[in-house]
């Protein structure tokens, strides 16, 4: 390491481009240290800020990239191959890339600055067929800010910037575990639903709001009597801030076991605008919008849940299975189409859950079925031969305890024979039908 930073001192412009290009091909390189002690040579006068700006930021994007397409062209194929036998099964790996093309640029901004993390974002980011366009953009942003603060800290610095680094260091652990228990806590309000979280805030308040008050009382105390004691200091608020993660971490486990939830349900399927009068709208479609008003209104009115699926999709919707079946484009992500039709959609916000999916049916509700206390799940919606049809079989294979119920005058196809034999097909299924 010596030696690296030697040549460093002889060679700043290439030592400080090719090192970081090999800091993302994962080597052990020490990439922050080398741009602020960098940095200091510029805040000296023996190495030039821009240049230094301008070879990092090279190396920087050139490794991530190279890191990105290896991932692509050969981490894929083990994945595929062997993934399986560690967890990366296919749904969850095209989990992770619906994840990181929604969460993007905040993802790659704060992983830049994680040791351990940056160096396997390129890979992980090839590996799971990240959209190429958005991660270049991102990580070429990311890398330049990156970059330019480390450079920057030396530069202005000059020999203090240890003394800064080691305090940035020791609080982004902090800050790190703060925005992880932040993290764990917005999952909760997600999964919940705000009515359904401000009552489980209320009976967990009772119980968790002395063990919280224990923590900080007891950690204040132990900071106060350490005195300057800075590294024990550090030590007992990693120590609390731990506790407080394994509490909130322990309540995301215990609501993920079971949902809370009413004796019965009612799925609104697909009631979308691009399915009523839009890109495979049909008129009857808008026939059955007072009739599904009024299910709704019924079980709100009865305080029993309700729930929508959107579908959704992204661009390359017509390279997908589905895409070549029905080679319409529809119901686009954040598209009007893509919203929830007429007077349907005054009530999501009444929705205990809304769960997007990009097939006909719907893994994600079928299993929060499962883990739910349902005896009664009724289906209203579009298209009655297609996704609603698909969300029961789903629902009834995770699933075989619950009835099912389906009215007649609150799902159609476009097809009239369809809708005049459907209730055949319903009965074969088990599914009680009105």
């Amino acid at each position: 390491m010596d030696m690296l930073f030697k040549l460093l001192a002889e060679h700043v412009y290439l030592i400080l481009f090719v090192s970081l290009i090999l800091e993302f091909v994962a080597l052990p390189i020490p990439g922050e240290t080398m741009m602020a002690v960098a940095g200091v040579m510029g805040y000296s006068g023996h190495a030039n800020y821009f240049l230094m700006i301008l070879s990092g930021s090279l190396g920087t994007i050139i490794g991530m990239q190279l890191s990105y397409e290896v991932g692509r062209r050969l981490g894929r194929k083990a994945i595929d191959k062997y993934g399986s036998y560690i967890g990366l099964t296919k749904p969850r790996m095209n989990q992770a890339t619906k994840f990181f093309n929604k969460y993007g640029p905040i993802v790659i901004f704060i992983a830049y600055y994680l040791p351990g993390v940056r160096h396997i974002l390129g890979y992980f980011s090839g590996i799971s067929k990240v959209d190429a366009k958005k991660f270049h953009i991102y990580s070429t942003v990311g890398g330049i800010l990156w970059v330019f603060t480390f450079i920057t800290m030396g530069y202005i610095l000059g020999p203090s910037w240890k003394y800064v680094f080691h305090i940035i260091h020791k609080y982004g652990v902090i800050l790190f575990l703060v925005a992880l228990i932040a993290l764990i806590i917005f999952l909760i309000y997600k999964k919940l639903g705000k009515k359904d979280f401000l009552i489980e805030l209320k009976i967990q308040a009772k119980y968790l709001t002395p063990i919280v008050l224990l923590i900080v009382i007891v950690a204040g105390f132990i900071v106060n009597k350490l005195g300057n004691n800075m590294k024990a200091i550090d030590n007992v608020i990693y120590t609390a801030l731990g506790l407080l993660l394994a509490i909130v971490l322990f309540l995301y486990i215990k609501l993920n076991l079971k949902n809370r939830t009413t004796d019965n349900l009612l799925v609104v399927v697909d009631y979308q605008v691009d399915f009523v009068d839009g890109s495979l709208g049909f008129s009857e479609a808008k026939d059955i919008e007072d009739n599904i008003e009024d299910k709704i209104k019924d079980y709100l009115s009865k305080e029993q849940d309700i729930v929508f699926t959107l579908d959704t999709h992204d661009e390359g919707y017509l390279e997908t299975r589905e895409g070549k079946h029905i080679p319409i484009e529809h119901c686009l992500r954040d598209s009007n189409g893509h919203k929830i039709y007429g007077k349907i959609d005054n009530y999501k916000g009444s929705a205990k859950r809304i769960f997007e999916k990009d097939t006909f049916g719907s893994l994600e509700l079928a299993r929060f079925i499962s883990r739910s206390d349902y005896k009664k799940v009724e289906f209203v919606g579009l298209v009655s031969n297609i996704c609603v049809l698909s969300n029961i079989i789903l629902v009834q294979n995770y699933n075989k305890n619950i009835d099912i119920i389906v009215d007649l005058n609150s799902t159609l196809s476009g097809d009239k024979e369809i809708n005049d034999t459907l209730h055949i097909y319903l009965k074969s299924l088990g599914v009680k039908v009105k």
